[in-house]
């Protein structure tokens, strides 16, 4: 059994790491947390909004995200790195990110939840299954390609 040892302390008169904070990451927070405060303020006093009734939505989708989101993702990978030939692990990966991505930013013109009768034809006016599948298909083009590069190039180097 392999003990684990603590990292070295840094060098004489020279900060911790918790304190090397660069500055893009001061930018960064200050912006971030600037959003937060305007859409907090935007919540509670807009009307027509229910404060309580986001808070449940966000509540109830950070359980789901733990508790199925999560552990399908870990069992996905699982799968991919026992199936996938080590040549394309990263191909796969990226064709997978990018495809979830794709779905998710699609799914609410998948299912046609904002063609009604009152908002006529030119709401959703193409078909969104077909785009998106040839989307998809362009992804999975391109890692294959990728994939078939990586695989050419471990043999040129096996050589």
């Amino acid at each position: 059994m392999t003990t684990a040892h603590p990292p070295d302390p840094p060098p004489a008169g020279e900060p911790p790491v918790a304190e090397r904070r660069g500055f893009f990451f001061w930018v960064g927070l200050v912006v971030g947390w600037g959003l937060i405060v305007f859409a907090l303020h935007g919540l509670l006093t807009e009307h027509g909004t229910n404060p309580p009734a986001l808070f449940r939505l966000l509540i109830g989708l950070n359980v789901v995200n733990d508790a199925l989101v999560v552990p399908l993702l870990v069992v996905l990978a699982l799968v991919v790195r026992r199936v996938v030939p080590r040549f394309a692990i990263v191909a796969v990966d990226v064709g997978l990110i990018a495809s979830a991505v794709v779905l998710l930013y699609a799914y609410p013109l998948l299912g046609d939840w904002t063609r009604t009768t009152r908002a006529g034809d030119s709401r959703l006016p193409w078909d969104y299954a077909h785009n998106v599948a040839v989307v998809l298909a362009a992804i999975w083009f391109v890692c294959a390609l990728l994939a078939l590069l990586s695989w050419r190039r471990g043999r040129s180097n096996a050589r």
